[in-house]
Order: C-alpha cells, then sequence, then structure tokens
C-alpha cells in the first residue's frame, strides 16, 4: 500500500467539539443555540480540505440535523445538511470531492458515501460488502487504505484477514470488496526481525536484510521501526523515491494503529513520533524545503508542539525572511504548553536555537522567561550570563552568576559527602573569580 497524505490514517480519531466549532456554528440559524457537542473530524489526503461533522441541537432534547462544516483553501468555510440522524463514529476524507462515513445509529454499521454539498452518492450495509459467512458480525476496527485500486476502507474481520473495500468502484458501483488480505499470526517478534535485518545490512548482504524487513512489515504492519530500517536499506541503494514511500507508509500505518491525532508534549521521543521527524527530514533533504514545509505542516497536525518539528519550522520561516512568522509560530508552540511543567524547558530550548539563528535579543527574551517560569540551571544560567556579555553588559553577566555562585556555595557547606563539598568549594572559586573579572570591566551596569 503506497499513503498520500499523513492525516488521512489519523482521520478515524473521534475528538470533542471545540469551542470554535459551537461558535462557527453559532452563525448558522439552525445552529443559533448550539453547544459544545460530540464531533468527528477528518483531513482530506492531500491535508488542504478539512471536514468536521457535528450534530446541531436547539433548546429541545431531541438531536435536529446533522451538519459538515468544510474548510477549503481560499474559500469560505460552508455548513451542509447530512442525511444522518446522529453523528457517525468514524468519518473519512478519501479525496478532494467526497466524505465516508461509517454510519452505526440504526444499529447494524452502514458505509454512507457523500458528495461535499451533503447528497448521498452510495449506502450500503457493511453487511452487504464482506464476504459471506463473515458479514458484519465479526467486523473490527475500520481505517482508510490506500491501494493500487485506490482509496479503500480497510476492514478488520476477526480471525478471517481484513477486506479491502474499494471506493472507487467499477461499473457504476462506488463500494465493493477488491480483495481480502489473509490474517496471519506472526511466530516471531518484531526485534527478532530486526536484529536479524540488521546483521545481514552489516554483512552487505542487502537483499538478505530487505527481505527480513518485508517479512516482518507483513507480520507486524504498524510497527514504526520496521519502516525507519527499511527506509535506511533504499537510502543505501541510493533509491530515494522508495526511501520517501517507505518512510510515509509506515508514517500512516504506525498513526491509525495509536489512534493518536494530537499529542501536545515537547519531549516526544516514541518510535511513532522519530518516524515522522525521519520522514519530513528526508523529504527535505530529496525534494528541497518547499515540499518539506507541506510535510511538516502535515507532521504538526500530529504533534503540534514536538520540539524538533517546532524548531524545524521557525527555521524554514527564518530561511524564506519570514521572521516574524518564526517568532509566531515559537510562541504558539510556548501557549500550548501552558501549565504542561514543561513550559520552561522549551522556552529555554528555544533561546538557545534563536542563538544559532542569530537572534540574539530575542533569545535572551525566551531564556528569561524560562527562568521566571522556574526554569534553574547552570545551563540556563550560563546561556544568559554568556548572552549578556555578547551584549556588552559584563556586570549584568556577573549578576546572574552570582545566581550560581549561591548554589554551590550551599553546596560547599551543607553538602553531606566530603567529595561533594569539595566539588561545591571549587566550584565556588572558580565562579567568584569569574565573577570578580566581569564586575572590573567598567561596563555599564543594567540590574536584571
Amino acid at each position: 500500500m503506497k499513503g498520500t497524505g499523513i492525516a488521512a490514517w489519523a482521520a478515524a480519531a473521534t475528538v470533542t467539539a471545540a469551542a470554535a466549532f459551537a461558535a462557527d456554528g453559532a452563525q448558522d440559524e439552525g445552529l443559533a443555540a448550539a453547544v459544545v457537542l460530540p464531533a468527528v473530524s477528518a483531513l482530506s489526503p492531500s491535508g488542504e480540505l478539512q471536514v468536521t461533522v457535528v450534530e446541531g441541537r436547539a433548546n429541545a432534547p431531541q438531536p435536529l440535523t446533522v451538519r459538515a462544516l468544510i474548510v477549503q483553501p481560499d474559500a469560505l468555510a460552508s455548513w451542509v445538511l447530512l442525511p444522518l440522524t446522529e453523528v457517525p463514529q468514524q468519518l473519512f476524507v478519501p479525496d478532494e470531492e467526497s466524505i465516508i462515513c461509517v454510519d452505526r445509529s440504526l444499529g447494524a454499521p452502514r458505509i454512507v458515501h457523500l458528495g461535499l454539498g451533503g447528497e448521498v452518492l452510495c449506502s450500503r450495509s457493511l453487511a452487504s460488502l464482506l464476504p459471506a459467512p463473515t458479514g458484519a458480525a465479526g467486523a473490527g476496527d475500520i481505517n482508510l487504505a490506500f491501494t493500487d485500486v485506490g482509496p479503500s476502507l480497510a476492514v478488520s474481520m476477526e480471525g478471517e484477514g481484513i477486506a479491502l473495500v474499494s471506493l472507487g468502484g467499477q461499473e457504476g458501483e462506488t463500494l465493493e470488496v477488491c480483495s481480502v488480505v489473509p490474517h496471519q499470526v506472526p511466530t516471531r517478534d518484531v526485534e527478532q526481525w530486526l536484529r536479524e535485518s540488521r546483521e545481514f545490512f552489516l554483512a552487505g548482504d542487502d537483499v538478505a536484510a530487505q527481505t527480513s524487513l518485508e517479512a516482518a512489515k507483513e507480520a507486524f504492519p504498524t510497527e514504526p521501526r520496521v519502516y525507519q530500517q527499511l527506509a535506511r536499506i533504499h537510502r543505501s541503494a541510493g533509491d530515494q523515491a522508495a526511501q520517501l514511500d517507505c518512510l510515509e507508509e509506515g508514517l500512516l500505518r504506525s498513526h491509525s494503529a495509536a489512534q493518536k491525532a494530537v499529542t501536545h508534549d515537547w519531549q516526544v521521543g516514541t518510535p511513532e513520533a522519530r518516524l515522522v521527524l525521519e520522514f519530513v527530514e528526508t523529504t527535505r533533504k530529496v525534494r528541497g524545503d518547499q515540499e518539506a514545509s507541506k510535510a511538516l505542516g502535515q507532521a504538526l497536525t500530529l504533534y503540534p508542539c514536538m520540539e524538533q518539528a517546532v524548531m524545524l519550522q521557525a527555521e524554514l520561516l527564518f530561511a524564506s525572511g519570514k521572521g516574524e512568522q518564526a517568532i509566531a509560530s515559537l510562541e504558539r508552540a510556548v501557549g500550548a504548553l501552558e501549565g504542561s511543567g514543561e513550559a520552561g524547558a522549551a522556552l529555554h530550548d528555544i533561546g538557545r536555537f534563536l542563538e544559532r539563528q542569530g537572534h540574539h535579543e530575542e533569545a535572551l527574551a525566551f531564556m528569561e522567561r524560562a527562568f521566571a517560569k522556574g526554569e534553574f540551571s547552570e545551563f540556563l544560567i550560563r546561556d544568559i550570563a554568556d548572552l549578556q556579555v555578547r551584549a556588552n553588559q559584563p556586570a549584568v553577566a556577573a549578576r546572574w552568576l552570582s545566581r550560581l555562585a549561591d548554589h554551590w556555595g550551599s553546596v560547599a557547606n551543607g553538602a553531606s559527602g566530603a567529595d561533594r563539598a569539595l566539588r561545591g568549594r571549587r566550584r565556588l572559586a572558580d565562579l567568584r573569580q569569574e565573577i570578580e573579572e566581569l564586575e572590573g570591566s567598567g561596563a555599564v551596569v543594567t540590574d536584571p
């Protein structure tokens, strides 16, 4: 399978409608008294079309209508009525012209194919699409997949395999089963496959290494490390197109399995997150900054606060002469981290990034905000002092270093161990000498 966009696999995640959706709905007559309601939101494969399905209510306990808010580039957001009585549990946007709903409001699930205007293109029960005798009774997870015949729904059937329901169809049929993939229980764990492949690769047998990983991919189709290792083999062979395709396929599959559309963390070290970064960085190396910006925009929908992604976005904006937008993007990430306990560390990291970019004044401002947030480390104090020296404020730098001197003085006088106390006295002596040199420089003093 070959994917066409990051967000399509994550589209099945059900979210709670934000206040923004209620505010948008309040502009529509049918949603004049809208409240915050359950919603299902999805992006198209390209990431340019957003559809959010919500249920409108007035001052009555009964549901009135189901509406879809459609957002397209360079167009006004529009509400359309849908022929549904409840918000579907799953929603997909397989292309730029249609919506797929998995509707369970009548009990047995049915697949409803809708146009962007809300009209029904096709509606069939899931049982009629699955091969007998399985029917809908054994149907498990449903995800959006991309195959050689186009976008499909991958329907997991307990004990039978996976049925791929084609959304393109032939001879006038919109929905049909295009194939059934047999289910095999893996006999080896993924670590064994990865270890075997590495051994083959180090021995110079790229073909055997790739064969092992292809087998691992069949047994563990959502394991991101398999795709990362396979992509490195493609890179070693000089096949950059295959490398990118492999990373994107792994990204789509792994995030579909995780069912996590958004992770608001500054430090994200999961294999899935590392795969996202590798895909974006490889896109930049192979296809340039413009394509990398598109991939990065999709990645940030999954990890809007992840350090490496946030920094790369700012770096690309600075490189294109959009400094104000770069700073604004960094501020958005910090704002999203408020209350998480990571805001102080993020402010320090952003300050160091801005220093590397040559924006010393902005870097100092972010670092001082980190200190105000309660972030206290020798690295932070040192960075602030160095920037003050660079700004020709050595006496101010000395006052920042005095905070470290107070810390090491406490260590020297209060440490229970002799070795730690000795280390504290040495560090205190070094700092006092450094502070004296800075204070004796004769520069203008501004209190920090």
